[in-house]
């Protein structure tokens, strides 16, 4: 027997569902990047920031939501449609823990996405290796790159070149990462552990490949085939606007490794800081400012600061 939900509550189910699924509420304008970011990860389909905020409230509602929206994020949870979600919904009916709790596809998507037995003992794991074997701060042979890394100081080295981001990021500490393209450096507030990808859809991490790119030129660009060109164009100043108040408030450095810069693999690049001549509200400059990093001794990055 099926009961009739409100739409505000199908909407509500909805929301939490999404963040049942991705293990994190949506706060602040960081998880809305984030979910924005996971669901092109899983549908390579776009929906912006901007409204993912609308929909959760965070921003003012000027409009409902296009069914178009509601299928992206439906599918994200693995059904088939907005549809779909709310049939299921309906001949599940009870108060809304129950509701979400009750999805079978709902439960799928929160087991890969979490995955936290296997996850934690894999980087535990790591992190022994990191410190008894030097076998992970070896660089894999390929032409043109630099091999040159210094093993007894644990220093990192640009050209070096690791598998997967579970190579490098247990070498500064971080196991329990939310996400792996923008990792906050623990204990050390505003530098961040950086993976671009080398000409992302959305993303568009340029530079010189040839010299391992001195500078990164990064600005976004909404990919939302869905939204008509003039709010496409809000979309990107605003989004772009904000990453550069960001990084100019936190004074940010990134500690950076790049993918399909050569290959598949992720290059570590250097240390990274803002061109603020070259910087402004449209996009970032990044400049290398250091081609090593001493793992062991990360106190001095505070000195690459403007």
């Amino acid at each position: 027997m099926s009961i009739m939900i409100p739409q505000e509550q199908l909407f509500e189910n909805l929301r939490l569902a999404i963040e049942e699924a991705v293990g994190r509420k949506m706060k602040t304008p960081r998880d809305f990047d984030f979910l924005a970011e996971a669901i092109f990860e899983k549908l390579h389909q776009s929906v912006s920031p901007s409204t993912l905020k609308r929909f959760w409230g965070y921003l003012p509602q000027y409009s409902t939501t296009r069914t178009s929206t509601l299928d992206i994020l439906a599918q994200f949870i693995d059904y088939e449609d907005w549809d779909a979600f709310c049939r299921e919904a309906e001949q599940y009916p009870g108060d809304t823990e129950q509701t979400v709790s009750a999805s079978p596809h709902t439960i799928s998507l929160q087991r890969r996405w979490y995955r936290p037995t296997l996850i934690y003992i894999y980087a535990a794991i790591m992190v022994l290796l990191a410190v008894g074997c030097i076998y992970m701060l070896r660089p894999h042979a390929d032409a043109g790159v630099s091999k040159d890394t210094d093993h007894s100081n644990h220093v990192l080295r640009a050209g070096q070149i690791f598998e997967s981001y579970n190579d490098y990021l247990p070498l500064f500490g971080v196991t329990n990462q939310e996400n792996f393209w923008d990792c906050p450096l623990p204990h050390h507030e505003g530098i961040i552990i950086w993976s671009p990808e080398y000409h992302h859809p959305q993303w568009h991490n340029e530079g010189d490949r040839d010299s391992l790119c001195p500078t990164i030129t990064e600005w976004w660009e909404s990919a939302d085939s869905l939204i008509d060109s003039r709010e496409r164009e809000l979309l990107t100043s605003e989004r772009n606007e904000h990453l550069y108040f960001t990084v100019m408030r936190t004074n940010e450095l990134r500690i950076t490794f790049m993918k399909n810069l050569t290959d598949t693999n992720y290059v570590f690049l250097g240390v990274y800081r803002t061109d603020l001549d070259r910087s402004d509200s449209t996009h970032i400059v990044w400049e290398r400012v250091a081609k090593e990093c001493d793992i062991a001794n990360l106190a001095y990055l505070e000195q690459l600061r403007h």
